[in-house]
């Protein structure tokens, strides 16, 4: 598993629309092969935003790069308006993940409901 960090400068206008525009990609990000998303905000309200993505692989990310589904998502107004800086891969050699925590804890309302959860079945070990 590789994670990928970059800050972001998002106009305080673009707020809302830039992170509904975050949940709209969701699904075709996880097609391919995206694990997780999270936008993170300083808690002071000074500072960047931080994207963090987690991804299986080096290669999967690149696959992603290279795909004309994220060149349509990077044409839109909203990704635009939106100042990038570079993107930061780290290699995951350890940790751990708590998902029931973490689902507990969603920020996203939709996943509240298991029915509606973007879940894909357990690889046999």
């Amino acid at each position: 598993m590789i994670i990928c960090l970059r800050t972001v400068d998002v106009p305080p206008q673009w707020r809302e629309r830039y992170l509904a525009w975050i949940d709209a990609g969701r699904d075709i990000r996880q097609q391919h092969g995206i694990l997780a998303e999270l936008v993170c905000e300083p808690s002071t309200g000074n500072g960047p935003t931080v994207v963090i993505t987690a991804w299986p692989s080096h290669e999967i990310f690149d696959a992603w790069i290279a795909t004309p589904h994220r060149d349509a998502l990077t044409a839109s107004d909203v990704h635009q308006a939106v100042t990038y800086h570079p993107i930061t891969r780290y290699d995951v050699p350890g940790g751990y993940l708590n998902l029931p925590g973490l689902l507990a804890h969603d920020p996203d309302p939709s996943t509240k409901n298991p029915s509606t959860l973007h879940t894909t079945p357990e690889e046999p070990s």
